[in-house]
């Protein structure tokens, strides 16, 4: 399914802004008490009509879709207030007996509060589509111009002029993704934000560009350039023609340059959802990370940890993550080991249809990855052996140090990349040298008995 743009899913869990960091709406103020750019400007809710804020919340709760290619699950009861739209239903129901229902006119964003219907985000770098525009790219969003869908919502391709934006034929101008989000997502107004303000400020060639947005009748749209190739993830765990070896290390070299570039920002950006669904391919098979609904600033002083609600996707997530929700920027740096693992295997993180023993890629293979002789056995058979059995065991070794249980103990980024790019200039042993080497020394893969034919 040939998709463009970020799915906005997470599997872990899903954040909601604590009551005390929270403004009037629509600004919706970070949980580290981060100045993010730039700032919300919006319509004002109507007269008499006051935000509500969130309830503590201390439990975790999980989200199982994965990007666009698994449905979207259900709110769990009781996560929400409201009944859902699509049923029919206009009366909200009260979150408890002492609390009116809400106005059939209030519409319910993050951590349940009135949101205004309109507004804008003032950034020079982005264009503010209008509704109506966008539906006449998209065909008015039918189903033939979905593309995809995920936790955030789904998508559509849509067609624009070049030089203007405005709407134009199919094949007329160029193509444009756009993402359209979940109205029962109680977390859409914040992870459509997130997006905005990062990718609005950040530019990079292995980031996906985003071209505007619109946030019109209760409605939050994104805009993104069109990446025709799709995910990393529909070609590698599709059933048919697999990557070459050096198209696996071409997109994990320029994901590495993506994730390398946040890391290395202003304030260093945590993307705390890297997986091969977030990976975008253009027709060359360039790489581009996308869905930042999740990315946050990491801390100011190198190791302290930001204590923050878990979210990301299972398979993918730090150990450390997960257990304590201290976050760090090298916690990026797990997530990029277990696709590389994934790059080399062409296995799924968590696979619950392989033997019990194998349904967790990382704990099965951890143990065979530093075993040489070992490690052809877990190479991606599509692969059908062409591959540098050098390169494949500093890839190996790479991966393991990225799967570090201490994130301290991780490399970072740029000693990743720099390793990468060692990696993709080594090539097979020309056959005469080869066969010149074992005549002396006798074949690497055979033990020497000393006896004679």
């Amino acid at each position: 399914m040939g998709n463009c743009c970020p799915g906005g899913s997470s599997s872990v869990g899903h954040e909601e802004i604590p009551a005390s960091t929270t403004k009037p709406l629509p600004v919706v103020k970070h949980p580290v008490n981060e100045k993010l750019t730039p700032p919300l400007v919006a319509m004002p809710p109507a007269r008499g009509l006051k935000p509500k804020l969130p309830a503590e919340e201390t439990r975790r709760n999980t989200r199982t879709d994965d990007n666009y290619n698994q449905p979207r699950q259900k709110p769990q009861e009781g996560t929400r207030s409201g009944d859902d739209p699509s049923r029919g239903k206009q009366q909200e129901k009260p979150r408890s007996v002492d609390k009116p229902p809400l106005k059939p006119a209030e519409k319910l964003g993050v951590g349940n509060k009135a949101v205004p219907a309109s507004g804008k985000i003032v950034t020079p770098n982005l264009k503010m589509f209008s509704l109506e525009n966008l539906k006449a790219a998209t065909k008015n969003f039918r189903p033939e111009s979905m593309i995809g869908e995920g936790g955030f919502g789904q998508v559509f391709k849509g067609w624009v002029e070049e030089n203007t934006l405005a709407p134009a034929r199919a094949g007329v101008g160029i193509p444009i993704a756009v993402k359209k989000s979940n109205p029962d997502s109680p977390q859409g107004l914040h992870e459509w934000q997130c997006e905005v303000r990062f990718l609005g400020k950040f530019h990079h060639p292995n980031l996906v560009k985003l071209l505007g947005y619109c946030w019109e009748e209760n409605q939050f749209l994104l805009v993104y350039e069109f990446l025709p190739k799709g995910s990393l993830e529909n070609h590698l765990f599709s059933k048919g023609d697999g990557l070459t070896w050096d198209t696996r290390l071409k997109i994990a070299i320029e994901a590495a340059q993506g994730l390398t570039f946040l890391h290395n920002s202003e304030k260093s950006v945590i993307y705390r959802d890297f997986k091969a669904s977030n990976i975008l391919l253009d027709s060359n098979f360039n790489a581009k990370l996308s869905d930042f609904g999740l990315a946050k600033h990491g801390p100011i002083n190198g190791y302290s940890h930001v204590t923050t609600r878990v979210m990301g996707t299972q398979g993918y997530a730090a150990p450390e993550y997960v257990a304590t929700g201290h976050l760090y920027v090298r916690s990026d740096v797990y997530g990029f080991g277990v696709v590389l693992l994934e790059l080399l295997t062409g296995l799924r993180a968590l696979d619950p249809n392989r033997p019990s023993a194998q349904h967790d890629l990382v704990e099965w293979a951890k143990p065979v990855l530093n075993q040489k002789k070992k490690i052809q056995k877990l190479m991606d058979p599509r692969l059908e052996h062409k591959y540098p059995l050098l390169a494949v065991s500093k890839t190996a070794a790479l991966i393991l140090r990225c799967l570090e249980a201490d994130p301290k103990n991780r490399p970072p980024m740029d000693d990743v990349l720099r390793e990468l790019e060692i990696v993709r200039t080594i090539r097979d042993e020309p056959k005469q040298e080869k066969r010149n080497r074992n005549n002396g020394h006798g074949s690497p893969h055979v033990r020497r008995t000393g006896r004679t034919r």
